[in-house]
């Protein structure tokens, strides 16, 4: 009887042991209790000359104290045709806080296509191991306990293959700088905890930070100075200095599982939906300390500041209403009731764009009036973003596709394909791009507005969700 007790406590602590290194978010693996997040990007940003196609069946680190850890990705298959003049996701993982001087892949296949003829390839050797395909990389970084970073290898395709046979690829790892002085776009990233940092000139990852847990709703500051991150799973909000990339404060929200930021018409005041408590935080942006709460309706969701007019309009998805909020003083001093679940907003011009999630239309509201009238799409929107030209973009997560909304003619006048379960957008009117995060698929559809076409897919985090752009 006694032996049985020991055993049944023994196998309740080392079960208790292995829940709490387990991370509930992002990736899904033990991970050490000391651990930082790491993503591994590769790129060929030249265009070969060489098809050559390579497959990745392991990946370690060494730490400065010789002791390797296996990241074990899924077996990945690399061709330097589809690599060209791109960016992919290898990984993205976990590795114990501390300084890595060496990274090593296993490389378990690789071939050379000349016309229609495949011929197989050496795999790379070492003095202690001949052709065994383990290929050894000096590298320099550190990992920080609860941050994020990533590792950005490039490979020269066309001078990968040596004496005609062997691969023996050439590669180069930088990680991400501290300071990135580009012109940015900011992705939350809900399952990975972090938010992924992107240039917008290249359209290509250049960091991650890491925030709170299951972030949703973005914003930055009126000056492009801080990026604000609604932390849904941890209830704060996290501060973000854009001058060097990380979090300087977090705030204590006082409300549940918030989800979408509005900014006041002076940019003093930062206002943020919250789902669980069905009310709004407003928060001063000077001392970070939330000043007031303001009860609306059931799952208030979508948020949008009207800073003419100095008020807010809420989007209470459970209770099928708009609350109209008055700014000066903080207080709702109007509820519109629509016919269907209500879910985020857009503000264009005088107009008002409403996404009905449940049925296929877009609601209207004609500001001041508040009249409302609705627009049959064909699908389903869930998200909205003012567009160029007399456009509104609409989001339809169930037809995985971008649609281009006449505002005069009010019809489709373009449909475009993207990633699996578009949510966030964001418009980059300077260069004519539209921004589009793709939930389930994990990457961001970049859309060019003026071809009306996808020009390149960005990997990101696990199920982004919601984009911030600075203005320039």
């Amino acid at each position: 009887m006694m032996k049985r007790f020991v055993l049944l406590i023994l196998t309740a602590l080392s079960m208790s042991f292995f829940v709490s290194c387990v991370y509930n978010s992002g990736v899904k693996e033990p991970i050490y209790s000391d651990a930082g997040q790491v993503f591994v990007y590769l790129s060929c940003y030249n265009e070969p000359s060489l098809d050559i196609t390579f497959t990745i069946s392991g990946m370690s680190f060494m730490d400065k104290n010789g002791t390797w850890y296996d990241v074990n990705p899924e077996p990945l298959v690399i061709n330097s045709k589809k690599l060209s003049c791109s960016q992919i996701k290898l990984k993205e993982f976990y590795l114990p806080a501390g300084k890595y001087e060496r990274l090593k892949w296993t490389i378990s296949e690789a071939s050379y296509n000349r016309g229609n003829k495949k011929f197989s390839l050496a795999l790379p050797e070492t003095a202690h191991n001949r052709g065994n395909g383990e290929l050894f990389l000096d590298i320099d970084f550190n990992v920080f306990y609860r941050e994020s970073l990533c590792l950005f290898v490039e490979w020269d395709a066309d001078n990968s293959i040596a004496d005609n046979y062997l691969f023996k690829p050439v590669l180069t790892v930088k990680p991400q700088q501290l300071e990135i002085k580009n012109i940015l776009a900011y992705i939350s990233n809900e399952d990975s905890d972090c938010v992924t940092v992107i240039d917008r000139q290249e359209d290509s990852v250049v960091g991650t930070i890491a925030v709170g847990e299951a972030p949703r709703g973005i914003a930055a500051s009126s000056d492009g100075t801080e990026i604000y991150v609604a932390n849904s799973g941890s209830n704060s909000i996290s501060v973000i200095d854009t001058s060097v990339n990380r979090v300087i404060d977090t705030i204590d929200n006082f409300g549940y599982a918030p989800e979408e930021f509005a900014l006041s018409w002076d940019g003093n005041t930062l206002y943020v939906t919250n789902p669980d408590s069905n009310n709004v935080s407003a928060i001063d942006v000077a001392s970070n300390l939330v000043i007031d709460r303001i009860d609306v309706g059931k799952n208030p969701t979508g948020i949008v500041a009207d800073k003419d007019r100095r008020k807010l309009y809420v989007s209470n998805t459970d209770s099928l209403t708009i609350s109209v909020i008055d700014m000066d003083t903080r207080s709702v001093e109007r509820t519109l009731t629509v016919s269907s679940n209500p879910r985020y907003l857009a503000l264009c011009d005088d107009r008002l764009y409403v996404a009905n999630e449940r049925v296929n239309d877009i609601y209207v509201i004609e500001i001041p009036a508040y009249t409302i009238k609705t627009i049959n799409v064909g699908f389903r929107p869930q998200w909205l973003v003012c567009g160029l030209t007399n456009r509104v973009y609409a989001a339809s997560a169930t037809d995985n596709e971008v649609s281009f909304l006449h505002t005069t003619l009010n019809m489709v006048t373009r449909s475009i394909p993207v990633g699996d379960s578009p949510a966030g957008m964001g418009v980059d009117a300077i260069r004519r791009k539209l921004y589009v995060v793709n939930n389930l698929s994990g990457d961001v559809s970049v859309i060019d507005v003026t071809g009306e076409r996808v020009k390149k897919t960005i990997p990101v985090g696990e199920r982004p969700h919601g984009i911030a752009l600075i203005a320039e």
